[in-house]
């Protein structure tokens, strides 16, 4: 899995926080309480994981369509708006609450007969319907919308990006945790469900959503990255600073802010040891435990037994250097949307905000909708980015050339 933004910040949405805010009509109410039904074919189903561009991709099934997801841990479910349509879904109300970058958004809430992951079939599930062709890459990685967690109670979830797959058991289907995992209290504080654990830096000790909707391993929130038993844990020689923006979420962008990242040398979740810790920072609460944790460790969530499950992968990812850039389509152009200060891309003269129209002499500006997709996937997955690489920059009505050098160099 390829972690820290890389070259390509794509900016997901994040739905931490557009959940349970405000909400109005008596169907919604009604739907919002019940849980959905549960209905199995076997004690355990597996389902493939796709990890790409930092994100987890599933299939499932909603109300017999299939379609591809984005399984985001810390996000309710979410339809995207054409295919909420194509089902012919009835709008039961409306909610509103604040995105990743706090931001409020208000979605319809519409409520599904059944929910299918492989043999699992989670009935009379409520979802919000949101239209993702808004959001510029939305077409490029939304499919049918989001899987969350309004669906994650009366399971054990096993997420296993080593063997990319997602494990649905029943209670006392799944087999016993190896003597070397891990667990500490998991925490359900109604809908929508989302896993809370316990985490602490240092002396610092408070509760935080673990969301695979984020790439990152580690995202404080900035109060208390503040906190002098952080600072306290922080390798100093890792800390990072920089501008940039943290990219897209169902509001739009976010703004540009200040940017640290950094190791942090003991954190743990509970009494689980889990540093050292790359981290970085958000401006909202809470603080977020993100996919980059199943880059060393396989997760089980067991919401009946009320665990949060850690065991240690065969073979972790390895770390990938950070190149201290972002890039993220803005109105078909390739943007730096995040530089760090003293980074290779600084020192080489690239600058926040600058226009890249090429790559490595691949176009990345004037392009239409399906180049932009074909454009992102390449950056983010193909485009060694501990290589040098030679980028076209128009600034102030100027075109430039600009060499990043390669890691070791």
């Amino acid at each position: 899995m390829r972690r820290w933004g890389g070259a390509l910040a794509i900016g997901m949405i994040s739905c931490v926080g557009v959940c349970g805010a405000s909400a109005q009509g008596p169907d919604h109410q009604t739907a919002q309480t019940k849980p959905p039904v549960i209905e199995r074919g076997s004690p355990a189903t597996t389902v493939p994981l796709d990890v790409r561009l930092g994100k987890l991709f599933l299939e499932a099934a909603v109300d017999g369509a299939a379609k591809e997801f984005i399984f985001d841990t810390g996000s309710p479910t979410i339809l995207a708006k054409d295919f909420a349509q194509s089902l012919d879904l009835k709008i039961v109300g409306r909610n509103t609450g604040r995105d990743a970058n706090g931001r409020e958004v208000t979605m319809d809430v519409a409520v599904v007969d059944a929910l299918s992951l492989g043999d699992v079939t989670f009935r009379d599930v409520r979802v919000l319907v949101f239209d993702f062709s808004q959001l510029e890459l939305g077409p490029c990685m939304f499919d049918g919308g989001v899987i969350g967690s309004e669906i994650f109670p009366g399971s054990l979830w096993e997420i296993d990006t080593e063997r990319r797959v997602l494990t649905i058991s029943a209670p006392g289907a799944a087999p016993p945790a190896a003597a070397s995992s891990r667990a500490i209290t998991l925490y359900d504080f109604g809908y929508p469900h989302t896993p809370i654990v316990d985490y602490s830096v240092g002396d610092v000790q408070d509760k935080a959503i673990f969301d695979t909707g984020n790439a990152e391993e580690l995202i404080l929130f900035e109060r208390v990255a503040q906190s002098d038993g952080v600072r306290k844990s922080m390798s100093k020689k890792s800390l990072q600073k920089g501008r940039g923006s943290d990219g897209v979420s169902a509001g739009g962008r976010g703004a540009i802010r200040d940017l640290r990242r950094f190791t942090l040398k003991d954190a743990s979740l509970s009494a689980a040891d889990i540093g050292p810790v790359r981290a970085t920072t958000r401006t909202t609460a809470p603080t977020l435990i993100g996919a980059g944790l199943l880059d060393r460790f396989v997760v089980t969530l067991d919401y009946p037994s009320n665990r949060f499950v850690l065991s240690e992968r065969e073979k972790p990812e390895p770390t990938r250097p950070f190149p201290g850039y972002a890039l993220s389509f803005v109105d078909g152009v390739a943007t730096v949307t995040q530089l760090f200060e003293g980074s290779p891309a600084a020192r080489a003269g690239l600058r926040l905000g600058d226009a890249v129209t090429a790559i490595n002499a691949r176009a990345t500006a004037d392009l239409d909708a399906e180049s932009v997709c074909q454009a992102t996937r390449w950056l983010g997955e193909a485009l060694d980015r501990t290589a040098a690489v030679d980028l076209v920059v128009e600034r102030a009505g100027r075109t430039r050339n600009v060499r990043i050098p390669a890691a070791d160099e």
